[in-house]
C-alpha cells in the first residue's frame, strides 16, 4: 500500500508544533510496518524540496503563507510519478479541497480541532473570518468522505456541522511514556505554562491566574516557556501587571520532560485544542493540569481525577484550583499518580496500528 499525507508542515519545519508531532510518530510507525508513505508539505529556510526522514517520503513546495495555492500542482505531479492507493488531507486551519482535482481512488480526512470563533483571539478580523468561513465549509464539503479525529470533542463539532456519525473514526493520539517520566519535584512549589505562545493558547489568562495565586501564596513559583508571536506582549502585561514569571523562552524537548516531571502543576489556559498534548505530556510526567473545559481540554483532562477544569474564562476559578492543589499534598500526589496511570494508557503504536488498520479498510 502506498499513502500520501498533505500536511501543511513537516516535523523538521521550525513552527512544526502538535499536528506534526502526531504526524510523525503515527506515519513513522505505518511506514515501518512496510507501507510507503509520502508526505507532501510545505518548504522553509534551509529544507530540501525532497528528503528522505524516518522512512518517509518528504515532498516540499511553496513556503507557510503560500503552500495551499501549490498544493494542486504538485499533487498531480506526484500522482503522475506514483499510483498512490489512499490520499490522507491533515485539515489544520485550511482544507485543500483535493476532491475536487484529486484523481487518488480513496481519501480520507484528518482532523485534529476546528479553530471556530477563536481564530478571531488569533489574527486579524480579515484573515480570522478567511479561516472561519473556509472551516465552515468543511462539515459541508467533506460530509461524503471518512474523517480520522482525535478526540471525541472534534466528532462532535463535526457530526453538528452534518457529518454523519458513521464518517468518522476517533483514534486518540499517543504519548511515549518512557521520555516523559516522574521526576522528584522541585523543593519550591512551582507552576508550569509550557506552550506557543499564541493569542488563542491564551497566556495571557495564565499571567492573570498566577497573578491571583502570587496574592494568597506568595512562595510560588511561576514558569513559562514557550516562544511565538504573542511572547513579546506577555512579557509586557507581566511587568505592568508586576507579576514575578521566569520566561524560559523556546527549551529542548530533554529540558521540557525535566520542567513537565519536576513542576507541581501544568497550567493550560488554552482556549480551544483537539486533544491537549501538552496535558497528556504532563500526565505521563505525573503532574497534575488545571485548565477550562473546553474542547480538547475536556477529552484528556478527566476533573477531578488528573486535574481540574473550570468554565472558560474563569480566572478565578483557575487560581482556587491550582491553590487547592498546591495547599495539599495528599491530593496533589494522588492526582499525579492518576495521571500516570490515564498516560499510560494511550501509546504512540496503538494510534499507528490502530490508523493502518481503518486506511486498510478504505482502501
Amino acid at each position: 500500500m502506498r499513502l500520501l499525507v498533505i500536511n501543511w508542515q513537516d516535523w523538521r519545519h521550525p513552527m512544526a508544533g502538535g499536528a506534526e508531532v502526531h504526524l510523525r510518530e503515527v506515519f513513522t510507525r505505518v511506514a515501518a510496518r512496510g507501507v510507503e508513505v509520502h508526505v507532501l508539505s510545505c518548504n522553509f529556510k534551509g529544507g530540501e524540496e525532497y528528503e528522505i526522514l524516518e522512512g518517509i517520503h518528504i515532498h516540499r513546495v511553496g513556503s507557510r503563507p503560500t503552500f495551499n495555492f501549490f498544493v494542486p500542482s504538485k499533487l498531480r505531479e506526484l500522482e503522475r510519478r506514483f499510483r498512490f492507493d489512499v490520499l490522507i488531507e491533515d485539515l489544520n486551519k485550511l482544507p485543500f479541497y483535493t476532491k475536487f482535482y484529486s484523481s487518488i481512488p480513496k481519501k480520507v480526512a484528518l482532523l485534529h480541532h476546528l479553530f471556530g470563533r477563536t481564530i478571531y483571539e488569533e489574527t486579524n478580523p480579515l484573515a480570522a473570518t478567511y479561516v472561519y468561513l473556509q472551516e465552515r465549509l468543511i462539515p459541508k464539503l467533506y460530509r461524503d468522505m471518512p474523517f480520522i479525529v482525535v478526540s471525541e470533542s472534534t466528532k462532535e463539532e463535526l457530526v453538528a456541522g452534518g457529518v454523519p456519525p458513521g464518517n468518522i473514526r476517533v483514534i486518540y493520539n499517543g504519548i511515549d511514556t518512557e521520555f516523559f517520566h516522574p521526576m522528584k519535584k522541585y523543593a519550591q512549589p512551582t507552576v508550569l505554562y509550557i506552550n506557543r505562545f499564541r493569542r488563542y493558547k491564551r497566556p495571557d489568562l495564565a499571567l492573570k491566574v498566577f497573578a491571583s495565586v502570587k496574592r494568597r501564596m506568595p512562595e510560588v513559583r511561576f514558569l513559562m516557556a514557550g516562544k511565538g508571536p504573542f511572547l513579546p506582549k506577555v512579557k509586557a502585561m507581566a511587568e505592568r501587571m508586576g507579576v514575578r514569571v521566569d520566561f524560559l523562552g523556546f527549551v529542548s524537548e530533554e529540558r521540557k520532560a525535566e520542567l513537565m516531571a519536576r513542576s507541581w502543576v501544568v497550567l493550560n489556559t488554552s482556549a480551544k485544542e483537539g486533544w491537549g498534548l501538552v496535558n497528556m505530556e504532563a500526565f505521563a510526567s505525573g503532574t497534575p493540569v488545571v485548565g477550562f473545559r473546553v474542547p480538547g481540554m475536556r477529552d484528556s483532562v478527566r476533573d477531578g481525577y488528573n486535574g481540574f477544569l473550570v468554565d472558560y474564562p474563569d480566572v478565578e476559578g483557575a487560581a482556587e484550583r491550582l491553590l487547592r492543589l498546591l495547599d495539599d499534598e495528599t491530593l496533589r500526589m494522588e492526582m499525579s499518580r492518576n495521571a500516570r496511570e490515564f498516560a499510560e494508557r494511550f501509546t504512540w503504536d496503538r494510534a499507528a496500528e490502530d490508523t493502518l488498520r481503518f486506511l486498510k479498510e478504505i482502501a
